[in-house]
C-alpha cells in the first residue's frame, strides 16, 4: 500500500509537468515515458501498474498544439454515434496537420479495426510503433491484427515484444498464452 501511494505520488508529480504541450518538451515527455516504463519493470501491485500505464498513455496522447488536442477530443462524438467513417476522415485531417501525432494514428487504427479494415489498421499501428516501439496498446492491437490475418508467428512475437514492455504485469502473459499456432500453444 505504501509502495502504491509512493508511485501514485510520483505519477502525479510527473503529470503536473506535462500540461505544457510545446515541441520544447517533447524530449522531456520521452524521458518521462522512459522512466515510467522502467517503473513497470519492477514488481508492483496491480493498482500501481494501472496508474503508471495510465500516465504513460496520457503522455502519448499529447499533441504539439492545443488546436489539434481540441480536435482529438471531438473524435469521441463520432465514435459514440458510430460514425466511424467521419471519425476516420477527421483523424486523417489531424494527421495531415501533425504527421507525427501517434495518438491520431492509433485512434484511426482502432477505427479501421472496428470497420474490418485490417490492413489499414496494421499500417497505422506500424506508424505508431515507428514513433514509440513500446506503445503497449498498439502492440496488443497489432498482435490481434496478425491473428486475424492468420499470421500466428508474427502475433506471437508481437506478444513477446509486448511482454518485454510490460515485464511484471499480467496483461502481456495472458495475451501471449491465447495465441494458438496451428493447434498448439507456444
Amino acid at each position: 500500500m505504501i509502495q502504491s501511494k509512493r508511485y501514485f505520488f510520483i505519477i502525479l508529480v510527473l503529470l503536473s509537468h506535462q500540461f505544457c504541450i510545446s515541441q520544447v518538451h517533447a524530449n522531456s515527455n520521452s524521458d518521462r515515458v522512459d522512466y515510467l516504463i522502467e517503473l513497470l519493470k519492477e514488481p508492483l501491485d496491480e493498482e500501481s501498474q494501472e496508474e503508471i500505464k495510465g500516465a504513460i498513455m496520457r503522455i502519448w496522447k499529447i499533441s504539439k498544439s492545443e488546436e489539434i488536442q481540441q480536435k482529438m477530443s471531438n473524435i469521441g462524438h463520432f465514435i459514440r454515434f458510430r460514425q466511424y467513417q467521419e471519425a476516420e476522415d477527421y483523424l486523417s485531417l489531424i494527421i495531415l496537420e501533425q504527421d507525427d501525432f501517434m495518438d491520431a494514428y492509433y485512434q484511426r487504427a482502432i477505427i479501421h479495426y472496428y470497420q474490418g479494415e485490417i490492413n489499414e489498421a496494421r499500417v497505422d499501428l506500424l506508424s505508431v510503433l515507428s514513433f514509440e516501439r513500446r506503445h503497449f496498446d498498439a502492440l496488443r492491437v497489432l498482435a490481434l491484427v496478425y491473428e486475424k490475418q492468420n499470421k500466428k508467428s508474427k502475433a506471437y512475437f508481437t506478444y513477446k515484444e509486448l511482454e518485454n514492455c510490460l515485464l511484471y504485469t499480467s496483461d502481456a502473459a495472458d495475451e501471449e498464452d491465447s495465441v494458438d499456432l496451428g493447434g498448439r500453444r507456444i
